[in-house]
């Protein structure tokens, strides 16, 4: 599992570990005579297929066509088996483009573009090696911040020994007394998003705990999405 260096309200922090809170099922394909199955990746189109490119060749009769016929199928190049892919970016016109910028851009509540500014790279801040994420001191409880935001992600954080052991609880129990989630933050004032991985996407973090007993669950849960009324 990974790392993160977490701190409690006092700021006294640890190393811990978390992963993911949930485990999928593994499936295991077979073909009809027993045998393990395998995915590969094949043509489904071409450039030449697409909706853009078919109605450009056959305009108002590409119903007709389509009837007809199957223009939209290449027949020698559909469930060609591909490897080796690499990802390029387009322009309208369908032709490959070089020295892309890309954009990020900002909507208001109501759907209308708020912002378009240029996309920036993130460096991870969850490192053991760097400041730890720590407490804001910001509580909220736990069924209004279920209604005020869209959790994206949610990691299970645990301990690695007997005093993370205790240190986790004791955080946990404080959260489920209260009931309420605390809002967490990194980089060096304690109040910047939580970035996963390079590149990855800036996330408003909170940390959700449960106690049963001597057991307890300190979830860590990521959003970029807060839900807002559009109704002035």
């Amino acid at each position: 599992m990974r790392k993160i260096n977490l701190s409690n309200e006092t700021r006294r922090d640890a190393e811990v570990a978390f992963g993911a809170t949930s485990r999928r099922k593994t499936t295991v394909y077979k073909t009809a005579d027993g045998s393990k199955g395998k995915s590969e990746r094949t043509i489904k189109a071409t450039m030449g297929t697409t909706d853009q490119a078919l109605l450009a060749a056959y305009g108002d009769q590409l119903t007709e066509a389509l009837i007809n016929g199957d223009p939209e199928v290449d027949m020698e190049r559909f469930g060609m088996r591909v490897e080796g892919l690499k990802k390029v970016y387009l322009s309208p016109d369908q032709k490959v483009a070089y020295g892309v910028t890309l954009n990020e851009h900002v909507f208001l509540a109501d759907g209308t573009e708020k912002e378009v500014r240029p996309e920036t790279s993130t460096t991870s801040n969850i490192s053991t090696d760097g400041v730890p994420i720590r407490w804001t001191g910001k509580m909220i409880p736990r069924k209004k911040a279920m209604r005020m935001f869209v959790f994206r992600k949610s990691y299970q954080v645990q301990h690695v020994n007997g005093l993370t052991y205790d240190f986790l609880y004791e955080m946990a129990k404080k959260l489920s007394d209260a009931d309420a989630m605390m809002l967490v933050g990194g980089g060096v004032k304690g109040i910047a998003p939580l970035v996963m991985n390079n590149g990855g996407t800036p996330y408003r973090a909170f940390l959700e705990g449960r106690v049963d007993g001597d057991k307890y669950a300190l979830i860590l849960r990521l959003t970029n999405m807060e839900i807002k009324s559009i109704i002035n």
